[in-house]
C-alpha cells in the first residue's frame, strides 16, 4: 500500500458518517485528539517566539514567556509520543519508514525556503540587508527535520530486526550522550550553518529546537505504548490507562519534590533547554511522567466526547496536520517579517493584537486544512515521496 492510500484510508476512517453509536476504544482517540490538540496549540507559542524574536512584543507580553514555554516543551513531546504510537505495533516495513522519513525530510527544507528564505529575501531587498541569516535557517532545527531523522534511524533498527525494548535503551544511551557533549558543543564557537545542521543532531544553542539525540525518547516511547495496546482488547486498553496515570503522576509528583528539596528550579527544568537550565535527563523524566498523565486522562474523557462535533474536527486536523503544521508556519513568519519592513517600533505589540494574531492565524490555518486539506496532502505527497528503484532480478546463467 503506498503513502497516498494509507492517507486516503486513514481519512475515510475519521471522516466516516457517524453510524454506529459511539467510537470503539480500539481506535485509540485519545492519541489523535492530544496529536490535533497540540499542533493547534503551535500558533500560540511560535507567534510569540517571533516577536519576540524581532523585538517588538511589549514587556506586558513578554511575561506570558514562561507560560508559552512550558507549552512549547510540552506540546512537541506529546506530539512525538502520539507519533511513535502510530507506527508502533504496526506491519511497517523499513523501506517504507526510510522512505517516509526522507520524505519528511523534503517537507521540512521546502518549509524553510518558503517560511524563511522567501520573505528574507523580500525583506533584504526592501531593507537594504544581509539575508545570510534567512539563508543559514534553511538547515536550522525543526520538528520536522527531527520526524525525518528518527524515521531514518528507526527503519535503520526496524532492517537489523532491533527489538522496541532495545530502542528505548539506545535512546536512553543517545539522551546520556547528548548530556555529555551539551558543555562541549556549546563552548565551541561553531559558524553558522555549520552549528545549525548540527543542531539537528545534538544540542548546540538556542536554534537547537529538537536534536535527534535528546528527543528520541519520546517516540521511542510512543513505539513501545503502541506495541503494548494495538495488540490488546478494549478492557486491557481502560485499565492500563488508569494505572499509566496514577504511576505517571507518582513519578512527576516525588521527582519535582526531590527536585525542589536541592533548590532547583522545577518550571525551568520542565522547560529545558530553553533557558540556562540545561538539563536532559530530569526534563525527561519530568515530560514523560507529565505526558503519562494527560494520555491516561485523555483515554477516560475521549470515551465521553467520541461522538461530539469537537472529535470530528479535531480528527479531521490530526489527519490534515502537515497542511496546518506548514500553514500556520508561513503566515506567522511572513506576519513577522513584514512587520519588520513596516518598521515596528520595538515592544509595540501587545497583549490584545497578539491574542487577535493567534485567533486569526489559527482559525485560517484550521478552516484552509479543513477545507483544503486533502488537496494539498495529495500534492505534498506527489512531489515530495522519494522514489526507489526496483533492484532488477539476476537471471540465472544457463
Amino acid at each position: 500500500m503506498t503513502v497516498e492510500e494509507k492517507l486516503l484510508c486513514e481519512t475515510e476512517r475519521y471522516m466516516e458518517k457517524e453510524t454506529a453509536s459511539r467510537v470503539p476504544a480500539v481506535r485509540f482517540l485519545e492519541f489523535d485528539l492530544l496529536k490535533a490538540i497540540a499542533i493547534v496549540g503551535l500558533p500560540m507559542v511560535h507567534i510569540l517566539e517571533e516577536l519576540a524574536e524581532i523585538y517588538i512584543a511589549s514587556p506586558e507580553l513578554l511575561s506570558l514567556m514562561d507560560v508559552i514555554l512550558v507549552l512549547c516543551a510540552f506540546g512537541p513531546t506529546v506530539f512525538m509520543i502520539c507519533m511513535g504510537f502510530g507506527i508502533g505495533g504496526g506491519k511497517t516495513s523499513a523501506k517504507s519508514i526510510k522512505q517516509t522519513g526522507l520524505q519528511f525530510l523534503i517537507i521540512g527544507f521546502l518549509l524553510n525556503v518558503v517560511r524563511w528564505l522567501l520573505p528574507g529575501v523580500i525583506t533584504g531587498i526592501v531593507l537594504g540587508e544581509s539575508i545570510m541569516e534567512d539563508v543559514c535557517y534553511l538547515f536550522a532545527s525543526d520538528i520536522y527535520f527531527f520526524v525525518g531523522l528518527f524515521y531514518l534511524f528507526y527503519a535503520f533498527l526496524k532492517k537489523h530486526k532491533i527489538s522496541t525494548v532495545k530502542l528505548i535503551f539506545i535512546s536512553i544511551v543517545m539522551l546520556m550522550v547528548n548530556g555529555i557533549l551539551t558543555p562541549v558543543m556549546t563552548g565551541l564557537d561553531i559558524p553558522r550553518p555549520i552549528s545549525d545542521i548540527l543542531g539537528n543532531i545534538v544540542y548546540v544553542d538556542e536554534i537547537s529546537c529538537f536534536p535527534l539525540l535528546s528527543w528520541a525518547i519520546f517516540p521511542s516511547f510512543g513505539i513501545l505504548l503502541g506495541e503494548i495496546l494495538k495488540s490488546r482488547d478494549e478492557e486491557y486498553h481502560r485499565k492500563f490507562s488508569r494505572s499509566m496515570v496514577l504511576i505517571s503522576a507518582a513519578v512527576f509528583v516525588s521527582f519535582g519534590l526531590f527536585l525542589w528539596s536541592y533548590g532547583l528550579d522545577v518550571a525551568k527544568i520542565l522547560v529545558s533547554p530553553a533557558n540556562d537550565y540545561i538539563t536532559d535527563v530530569p526534563n525527561v523524566i519530568l515530560l514523560l511522567s507529565l505526558a503519562g498523565v494527560v494520555i491516561g486522562l485523555m483515554q477516560m474523557l475521549s470515551q465521553k466526547i467520541a461522538n461530539t462535533g469537537f472529535t470530528r474536527v479535531m480528527l479531521t486536523l490530526a489527519t490534515y496536520m502537515i497542511p496546518f503544521y506548514i500553514i500556520q508556519w508561513i503566515l506567522i513568519a511572513w506576519t513577522g517579517y513584514f512587520l519588520e519592513i513596516f518598521r515596528v517600533p520595538y515592544g509595540a505589540i501587545g497583549i490584545l493584537i497578539y491574542v487577535i494574531l493567534v485567533v486569526v492565524i489559527t482559525a485560517i490555518s484550521i478552516y484552509i486544512s479543513l477545507n483544503y486539506g486533502m488537496k494539498i496532502m495529495r500534492f505534498i505527497i506527489k512531489y515530495t515521496t522519494p522514489k526507489f528503484k526496483k533492484k532488477k532480478k539476476g537471471t540465472a546463467k544457463s
